[in-house]
């Protein structure tokens, strides 16, 4: 008597969540688009749609997954170099958002894709991604009260950390609308805002101020 042969189904790959976000970034940087189901983005990675699931609860999860990498892998480098860690808080401030927009220069069409609109800025839905900011500026207020670096913020320490996410996203509109050669005025944007902010506590805040305001108007002028 023959036996049946029983064939069985290839079994999907399964997937790290890591390299789910890099082929998220993949079909981004193929499509210019996103996915327009989870059915598709999986098909796409040639995953088990249960291995998505195990991981995301949906694309938007994954897509904030990719900000939320973007800052946390930074801050992870930042933590472990010694130059860093000897810094001020001020210089601390300058070296994580000279640090993320160098990263975002190398996804550049997909942050800004991604963050949308930024006078209505999607990222403001991106919830892990904010506290994981506003985590990390709250710990640099700390830090900076303790060594009078802002200690005109007396315990204010959460409103640094909401500052300094509407500097983050004022930055962000800023570098999307950069032309200049090696966005070099984003740099600019980022050292005089982040001055700013400092000298608020201190004495220089006027000086700083009408800066930081010569520098904006400088380029929001007509050519």
């Amino acid at each position: 008597m023959l036996v049946p042969f029983k064939t069985h189904p290839m079994k999907k790959k399964s997937v790290s969540e890591a390299s789910m976000e890099q082929q998220y970034m993949a079909f981004f940087e193929e499509h210019y688009r996103r996915p327009n189901s989870v059915l598709e983005f999986v098909k796409y990675c040639g995953v088990a749609e249960g291995d998505f699931y195990a991981k995301h609860s949906s694309l938007e999860h994954l897509e904030e997954s990719v900000w939320m990498n973007m800052a946390d892998g930074l801050i992870h480098r930042l933590a472990e170099d010694e130059t860093y860690m000897a810094y001020s808080v001020r210089e601390k401030t300058l070296a994580f958002f000279f640090g993320f927009f160098e990263e975002a220069l190398k996804h550049r069409s997909f942050v800004l894709y991604s963050a949308g609109d930024l006078k209505n800025p999607a990222l403001l839905k991106f919830k892990r991604f904010k506290s994981t900011l506003s985590e990390y500026f709250e710990a640099l207020a700390v830090a900076g009260i303790e060594a009078e670096e802002l200690s005109g913020l007396g315990n204010l320490s959460r409103w640094y950390a909401k500052g300094a996410l509407a500097q983050f996203l004022f930055l962000l509109n800023f570098w999307k609308n950069d032309s200049s050669s090696g966005f070099e005025a984003t740099d600019e944007a980022i050292e005089r805002s982040v001055n700013l902010i400092f000298d608020l506590a201190g004495m220089n805040a006027l000086e700083s101020g009408l800066g930081f305001a010569r520098f904006l108007f400088r380029h929001n002028s007509p050519a």
